[in-house]
C-alpha cells in the first residue's frame, strides 16, 4: 500500500487484483495512444520532479486533445476513485470523483499520477527489456 500527500490531504492506493488491472491498463492505452511514450518516465518515477512535471502536462495536453471527452472523464473517474483519502474522522474513504475533487480540482490530476504510478509504475519498468526477448527467443 501508498501512500501520499497531495496538497495536505493524505491518499494512499492498494494494489488492484491483476484482471482489473489489465483492463484498466487496456483502456489507458486506447485513450492515451501515442502519448504513452511521455507517460512511461512519468510512471517509472525518480528523476526531477519538474521534469516529470513538464512531460506529464505535455502528455496530458496530447490525450486531452485527442480523446473522446466522455471516454476520458469515464478514465480519469475510474482511476482517481481507486485511490482512498484520509478523511477528518481518521479513517480512509475511497475516494469520489465529484465530492471529494469538486472544491479541489487541481488535485484531480495528481492523484491519478499517483494511482498510476503506483498501480503500473513496474509495468513501464518492465518495457524497456522487452524488446530484448526478441533476440534471445529462440527461430
Amino acid at each position: 500500500m501508498a501512500e501520499k500527500k497531495i496538497n495536505g490531504r493524505t491518499f494512499k492506493v492498494e494494489p488492484m487484483l491483476a484482471l482489473s488491472a489489465l483492463v484498466l491498463q487496456a483502456r489507458l492505452l486506447k485513450i492515451a495512444g501515442p502519448a504513452m511514450a511521455r507517460l512511461g518516465d512519468i510512471f517509472k518515477g525518480g528523476g526531477d520532479d519538474e521534469a516529470r512535471n513538464a512531460g506529464a502536462l505535455a502528455a496530458i495536453a496530447d490525450i486531452f486533445v485527442n480523446a473522446e471527452p466522455e471516454a476520458l472523464a469515464a478514465l480519469i473517474k475510474d482511476v482517481v476513485e481507486l485511490a482512498y483519502v484520509l478523511r477528518p474522522s481518521g479513517t480512509y474513504g475511497r475516494c469520489d470523483l465529484d465530492g471529494d475533487f469538486t472544491m479541489n480540482k487541481g488535485d484531480i490530476l495528481p492523484v491519478m499520477f499517483f494511482v498510476l504510478q503506483t498501480q503500473f509504475g513496474d509495468f513501464f519498468t518492465a518495457l524497456p527489456g522487452l524488446g530484448s526477448l526478441a533476440t534471445k527467443a529462440p527461430n
